[in-house]
Formats: C-alpha cells, structure tokens, sequence
C-alpha cells in the first residue's frame, strides 16, 4: 500500500512541475524555437526532484571520458525512472527518439514537439524512416541524443533485443555512441504498476564506440549491445542473451 501511495504521489508531483517548467519555458522556446531551456530545467531541476520524492539514490560508477561534440546515448530500459535517472547524469543538451504515440498525451506531448523530441511511427515503415533521418540531421547539427533501443522496458530486469532504428542514426551522423547501463529502477518501479519503493538506481557509461569503424548497422548494434549487457552485469544486473541482439521484425522494437 505504501508503494502504491509514493508511487501515486511521484506521479502526481512529475506532472505537476513538468506543467509548470513547460509554463516558465514556453515564451523563450515560441521566441527562440529552442527546447534547451527546458532540458536545462530537467537536468537540473526536475529529473533531480523526481528521483527525491521517489526516495531514489543515484549511484553512478566511473565515467570514462567524453568527447566533445554529440553523443548518441544507448541505454538498457528497466523503469519509466530511468529517463530521470539519465537527464539528470547526461552532461549534454538532449533530446530523445520517442514513439509517435507520446506525442498526443496532452501538455507532455507539446511539450516533446515544442522542444524538438522526434517522434518515431513504429507502426509506418516510411514516417519510422523519415523520422531518422531528420534525427540524424539533428545530431549532425550538435544535439545528443538518448535512446532506448528495447523498445520497450523490461519486465524481467534483462537487456533485451535492440531496434536498429538508433543505429541507422549514428551511422547516418557519424557521431559516437556511449553505451550506458541502468540497473536496480526496475525493481524501484515495476512496468505497468503506479508503485514506488525507495531504493538505489545504479549506473555506468561506457567508453564510446565510433560507428565509422563498423560495415553496417547491425555490427554497430552487436557490439553496443554487448558492451550494454557487460555493463549491466559489472552493477549486479542480469546481462542478456548476447547470440539474440536483434529484434525481430514485427515485435516491440522492431528497428526501421
């Protein structure tokens, strides 16, 4: 009951600032048609906040460093915590390929368009590819990226099959891309459950891969994917198949 109770209070808490941040950044982003000041805002502000009314801690191991320039960001996905998680830890300006669908939730879905989020029609093969490509132009112009290529979160606590979808892009820009690992927030918050019991969220980042030294897209995904499951598994996680990196076509995840 407890869970049940934070979970509904960190539901109704993240709505409610998001509103608000959105409110305070809308003149700037109508004026400049820029959406950094509100991932300024969620890095420093609101994905922090969120975490601590969910009784989240952070702990983040090493972190190799970074190059200059964007960054394509692929991460296991355990929790709908881990974009808090990650906002508040990424140290770029950033947007997210996000399905087509989260577009259309009011308030949350002008504040993805307004802010320059790209929208991915899983469900038509052509707008998927369009949308690629305006992300890795998007890239190419400066913007990191964070991607989610399961598609979907796990229920298991394992990484899953990767979508080529994120790997169309970085191949496309050219830029690297830093494997990153989540473990613990799926045990924070389980999928399809408004629940939340305080609890330590873990993560690591991994060197970059430059996507130049692979033939195609799917070698990419293979190796970002297996250095994904190494890192999971140096937090305590459950790793993942390695011999099943790509997910079919037709299922949750499905790559362009």
């Amino acid at each position: 009951m407890r869970a049940r109770i934070r979970g509904y209070a960190v539901l109704l808490y993240g709505a409610v600032t998001m509103a608000l941040f959105f409110l305070v950044s809308l003149p700037v982003m109508l004026l400049t048609g820029s959406g950094a000041l509100p991932m300024w805002f969620a890095r420093r502000a609101w994905s922090p906040s969120c975490l601590r009314v969910a009784g989240t801690r952070v702990e983040e191991a090493p972190r190799p460093a970074l190059p200059d320039g964007p960054l394509i960001f692929v991460s296991n996905h355990e929790s709908a915590l881990d974009i808090w998680v990650l906002v508040s830890l990424v140290p770029r300006s950033i947007r997210f390929i996000a399905k087509v669908e989260l577009f259309r939730i009011p308030i949350f879905g002008t504040y993805l368009k307004l802010g320059g989020h790209i929208p991915v029609d899983r469900g038509n093969h052509a707008r998927a590819v369009a949308s690629l490509r305006h992300a890795a132009t998007t890239v190419r112009g400066g913007t990191s990226l964070i991607v989610f290529p399961e598609g979907t979160r796990s229920r298991d606590g394992r990484v899953h099959p990767f979508k080529k979808g994120p790997f169309v892009v970085a191949m496309e820009a050219g830029v690297p891309v830093v494997p990153v690992a989540i473990s613990g927030t799926g045990r924070i918050t389980p999928k399809k459950l408004v629940a939340v019991s305080p609890g330590v969220a873990r993560v690591a980042f991994g060197a970059p891969v430059d996507p130049r030294k692979f033939p195609d897209k799917d070698a990419l995904l293979i190796e970002v994917r297996r250095r994904v499951i190494a890192l999971h598994r140096s937090l305590g996680g459950a790793g993942g198949d390695e011999s099943h990196a790509i997910a079919a076509p037709g299922l949750e995840g499905a790559g362009a």
